[in-house]
Protein backbone atom coordinates (compact mmCIF):
# COMPACT_ATOMS: atom_id res chain seq x y z
CA UNK A 1 0.00 0.00 0.00
CA UNK A 2 2.01 3.26 -1.36
CA UNK A 3 1.81 5.56 1.61
CA UNK A 4 2.84 8.99 1.96
CA UNK A 5 3.87 10.70 5.20
CA UNK A 6 2.84 14.46 5.73
CA UNK A 7 3.57 16.49 9.07
CA UNK A 8 0.00 17.76 10.14
CA UNK A 9 0.68 21.29 11.95
CA UNK A 10 -2.90 22.58 10.56
CA UNK A 11 -5.02 20.50 9.87
CA UNK A 12 -7.95 21.33 7.14
CA UNK A 13 -11.42 19.97 7.35
CA UNK A 14 -10.85 16.53 5.88
CA UNK A 15 -7.54 16.49 7.88
CA UNK A 16 -9.77 16.95 11.20
CA UNK A 17 -12.14 14.13 10.49
CA UNK A 18 -9.63 11.77 9.64
CA UNK A 19 -7.54 12.15 12.32
CA UNK A 20 -11.07 12.04 15.10
CA UNK A 21 -11.53 8.91 13.28
CA UNK A 22 -8.08 7.64 13.85
CA UNK A 23 -7.04 8.36 17.47
CA UNK A 24 -10.05 7.44 17.89
CA UNK A 25 -9.79 4.35 17.50
CA UNK A 26 -7.38 4.04 20.38
CA UNK A 27 -8.55 3.21 23.97
CA UNK A 28 -6.27 5.32 25.93
CA UNK A 29 -4.22 8.77 24.77
CA UNK A 30 -1.27 9.98 26.01
CA UNK A 31 -1.98 13.74 26.61
CA UNK A 32 0.39 15.90 28.34
CA UNK A 33 2.45 12.77 29.29
CA UNK A 34 -0.58 10.92 31.41
CA UNK A 35 -2.46 8.46 29.85
CA UNK A 36 -6.41 9.36 29.53
CA UNK A 37 -9.67 6.91 28.61
CA UNK A 38 -10.53 8.25 24.93
CA UNK A 39 -13.77 9.70 25.05
CA UNK A 40 -15.54 13.06 24.51
CA UNK A 41 -13.06 15.69 23.28
CA UNK A 42 -9.98 14.30 24.01
CA UNK A 43 -9.19 13.37 20.71
CA UNK A 44 -9.56 17.23 19.48
CA UNK A 45 -7.57 17.93 22.55
CA UNK A 46 -4.49 15.30 21.22
CA UNK A 47 -4.43 17.15 17.83
CA UNK A 48 -4.42 21.20 19.56
CA UNK A 49 -1.66 20.04 21.22
CA UNK A 50 0.44 19.00 18.11
CA UNK A 51 0.19 21.94 16.07
CA UNK A 52 3.70 23.56 16.10
CA UNK A 53 5.88 23.11 12.91
CA UNK A 54 8.97 23.81 14.67
CA UNK A 55 8.19 21.61 17.91
CA UNK A 56 5.03 19.45 17.67
CA UNK A 57 3.43 17.70 14.87
CA UNK A 58 1.40 15.02 13.46
CA UNK A 59 2.67 12.70 11.43
CA UNK A 60 0.25 11.51 9.09
CA UNK A 61 0.26 8.20 6.78
CA UNK A 62 -2.01 9.33 3.83
CA UNK A 63 -3.41 6.95 0.98
CA UNK A 64 -5.79 9.01 -1.89
CA UNK A 65 -5.25 11.75 0.20
CA UNK A 66 -7.00 10.51 3.16
CA UNK A 67 -5.18 10.20 6.70
CA UNK A 68 -5.17 6.33 7.74
CA UNK A 69 -2.30 6.54 10.20
CA UNK A 70 -0.57 8.84 12.27
CA UNK A 71 1.60 9.36 15.40
CA UNK A 72 2.46 12.43 17.39
CA UNK A 73 6.15 13.97 17.34
CA UNK A 74 7.35 16.36 19.49
CA UNK A 75 11.36 17.02 18.14
CA UNK A 76 13.36 17.82 21.72
CA UNK A 77 16.82 18.91 21.53
CA UNK A 78 18.54 15.34 19.98
CA UNK A 79 15.83 13.36 19.58
CA UNK A 80 12.14 13.04 18.41
CA UNK A 81 9.52 11.65 21.00
CA UNK A 82 6.46 9.56 19.22
CA UNK A 83 3.45 8.90 20.97
CA UNK A 84 -0.29 8.15 19.94
CA UNK A 85 0.91 5.68 17.52
CA UNK A 86 -1.88 4.36 15.41
CA UNK A 87 -3.41 3.02 11.90
CA UNK A 88 -6.71 3.30 11.27
CA UNK A 89 -8.21 -0.56 11.61
CA UNK A 90 -9.83 -0.75 7.75
CA UNK A 91 -6.07 -0.43 7.27
CA UNK A 92 -4.20 -2.65 9.78
CA UNK A 93 -1.99 -5.91 8.37
CA UNK A 94 -1.39 -3.79 4.91
CA UNK A 95 2.00 -2.33 6.22
CA UNK A 96 0.61 1.50 6.78
CA UNK A 97 2.24 1.42 10.16
CA UNK A 98 5.58 0.33 9.09
CA UNK A 99 5.99 2.34 6.54
CA UNK A 100 4.61 5.26 8.95
CA UNK A 101 7.67 4.61 11.25
CA UNK A 102 9.93 3.95 8.43
CA UNK A 103 9.14 7.35 7.24
CA UNK A 104 9.01 9.12 10.91
CA UNK A 105 13.02 7.65 11.32
CA UNK A 106 13.88 9.14 8.17
CA UNK A 107 12.70 12.27 9.09
CA UNK A 108 14.47 12.57 12.57
CA UNK A 109 17.72 12.13 10.44
CA UNK A 110 19.61 10.20 13.05
CA UNK A 111 18.55 11.29 16.04
CA UNK A 112 17.51 9.37 18.91
CA UNK A 113 13.72 8.10 18.83
CA UNK A 114 11.61 7.54 21.87
CA UNK A 115 8.75 5.62 20.85
CA UNK A 116 6.25 5.92 24.27
CA UNK A 117 3.34 3.44 24.07
CA UNK A 118 0.12 2.03 26.33
CA UNK A 119 -0.42 -0.90 27.94
CA UNK A 120 -2.59 -1.74 25.47
CA UNK A 121 -0.10 -1.03 22.57
CA UNK A 122 3.04 -2.69 24.35
CA UNK A 123 1.22 -5.97 24.16
CA UNK A 124 0.37 -5.72 20.41
CA UNK A 125 3.53 -4.09 19.06
CA UNK A 126 5.84 -6.48 20.80
CA UNK A 127 6.64 -8.04 17.46
CA UNK A 128 7.16 -5.01 15.57
CA UNK A 129 9.49 -3.80 18.31
CA UNK A 130 12.03 -6.67 18.02
CA UNK A 131 11.61 -6.14 14.36
CA UNK A 132 13.69 -2.46 15.07
CA UNK A 133 15.50 -3.83 17.87
CA UNK A 134 13.66 -1.11 19.85
CA UNK A 135 15.80 -1.11 23.25
CA UNK A 136 13.74 -0.70 26.62
CA UNK A 137 13.91 2.17 28.62
CA UNK A 138 11.32 2.43 31.37
CA UNK A 139 7.99 1.83 32.61
CA UNK A 140 5.56 4.23 34.50
CA UNK A 141 2.37 2.50 35.62
CA UNK A 142 0.50 3.04 32.08
CA UNK A 143 3.15 3.29 29.68
CA UNK A 144 6.19 1.63 28.36
CA UNK A 145 9.30 3.85 26.54
CA UNK A 146 11.73 2.61 24.14
CA UNK A 147 14.60 3.71 22.45
CA UNK A 148 15.03 3.11 18.79
CA UNK A 149 18.09 3.71 16.81
CA UNK A 150 17.96 4.86 12.91
CA UNK A 151 19.50 1.57 10.99
CA UNK A 152 22.94 3.26 8.68
CA UNK A 153 20.17 3.32 5.91
CA UNK A 154 17.80 5.74 7.69
CA UNK A 155 20.27 8.39 8.77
Amino acid sequence: MPVILRKVTSPVDQDQIDLNKTFGELQELIINDQVVKNDNGHTEQLISQFNEPDHKWIASAFFNDRIIGAICVEEQTGQFKLSNFTVRKVTQDRGVGHRLLDLTLVEAKGKAVLLELTRDQNVLMKNWLNQYQAEFVSNTASTSLYKIVPSEHEQ
